[in-house]
């Protein structure tokens, strides 16, 4: 499974969990819930990719 850490300021904030595993799926709900996450912390975040086994 994949998830996306949320890093703000060199701390992980919070790990984004997609709901279903395409593709496309896993990029609307990233690209969603990024403008919620640079309305909540600003314009200093990065977001990581991870693999969850």
């Amino acid at each position: 499974m994949v998830v996306f850490d949320v890093i703000v300021n060199g701390k992980v904030i919070e790990t984004i969990t997609p709901l279903n595993r395409r593709l496309k799926d896993i990029y609307r709900y990233v690209a969603d819930q990024m403008d919620r996450i640079r309305k909540a912390y600003g314009a200093n975040v990065v977001v990581k990719r991870r693999m969850l086994y």
